[in-house]
């Protein structure tokens, strides 16, 4: 089980485990209910321009650990979108969308596509799409204003009901309502994320290096495999709006064993959850990095489970020691 852990810290990318710590900086009050009324409005816009503009992003993504600049394109056509993730430093690394595919080109890795209507590794999906979902656990809040690459921007907070997820602030551009700023702090306020536009440009009409991309060929899609049976585990304890997404049984790389996998998510938040056979091999219950990623372990029997994801490690220390056989009452 112990290659079952390193493996799905490999699929969420964990670096170095390290204390988090720090501050988030600039701190607004959550009380008033006139900035949670003014602050939907702000979020809607900026999920349409997501999906309506045609504009350039440059920026930069901050953890405690390391610092990537990027850049993104976005463009609309007559057939759909389509957009252009670049990393600027370092290694080959894009991602090309081309309407509800998305094609991967890295160094040293063969050129692969997967059905997504979102690249992922840059926003979060909801915020081009299901704001208005995230109501019933989060709430919205209208901060102050200030500048962030040169343009005045209005500061929303997305302020989760409980402590079992993170708090988000988004400074959207006031002409654009595109997002220039984004801040991922935990339930104490830390700053373990930061994306930072430091240029912005918009278009009347899609880039022409878009274009191009759209005519070119992709590789084929790989699908993920369909569940054609039904879950075999319960969960005695969730965050209050998570379901299951997907779930699916394989062996993954070097594990001989079936695994069951289940992705869980409440919109905005996502976590995943790995169980196996026991292994001779004792793991740490808890670990935690400093952008905010957490495994924690658990095990029952002869079973071994464990949640990775970017949420509180409270969260996932009560899904692994409360999960269950399906048949078992």
């Amino acid at each position: 089980m112990l290659r079952l852990f390193l493996i799905g810290l490999a699929l969420f990318g964990l670096p170095a485990l390290q204390a988090a710590e720090g501050t988030s900086g600039e701190l607004v009050s959550a009380d008033a209910d006139s900035g949670e009324l003014a602050a939907l409005p702000w979020l809607v816009r900026m999920e349409h321009a997501l999906n309506h503009a045609n504009f350039q992003l440059s920026m930069v993504q901050m953890q405690r650990d390391q610092i990537r600049s990027l850049r993104y394109l976005h463009g609309v056509m007559p057939e759909g979108q389509v957009a252009l993730l670049e990393h600027l430093n370092g290694p080959v690394k894009n991602a090309i969308r081309i309407h509800n595919t998305v094609a991967f080109l890295e160094h040293d890795v063969q050129p692969y596509s997967v059905r997504s209507d979102r690249i992922p590794g840059l926003f979060p999906g909801v915020f081009a799409g299901g704001i208005n979902g995230l109501e019933a656990h989060y709430r919205f809040v209208e901060g102050g204003r200030n500048r962030v690459a040169g343009r005045t921007a209005q500061l929303v907070r997305i302020v989760p009901a409980d402590q079992y997820r993170f708090q988000y602030r988004v400074w959207l551009d006031i002409d654009t309502a595109l997002p220039l700023r984004v801040d991922t702090l935990d339930p104490d306020n830390t700053l373990l994320e930061q994306l930072l536009v430091i240029e912005l440009h918009q278009f009347d009409k899609a880039p022409p290096l878009l274009e191009e991309l759209s005519q070119r060929s992709w590789p084929e899609v790989l699908e993920a495999p369909r569940s054609t049976f039904e879950l075999r585990w319960r969960f005695g304890w969730l965050p209050k709006g998570f379901t299951v997404t997907h779930y699916d049984q394989h062996r993954l790389l070097g594990l001989n064993e079936p695994v069951d996998y289940i992705a869980l998510s409440d919109g905005l938040a996502e976590f995943s959850v790995y169980i196996g056979r026991a292994g001779r091999v004792d793991l740490p219950d808890g670990l935690t990095t400093s952008n905010g990623l957490a495994m924690a372990t658990a095990q029952h029997g002869e079973v071994e489970v464990v949640a990775v994801g970017k949420v509180p490690l409270s969260a996932l220390v009560n899904v692994v020691e409360n999960i269950y056989p399906a048949e078992q009452p």
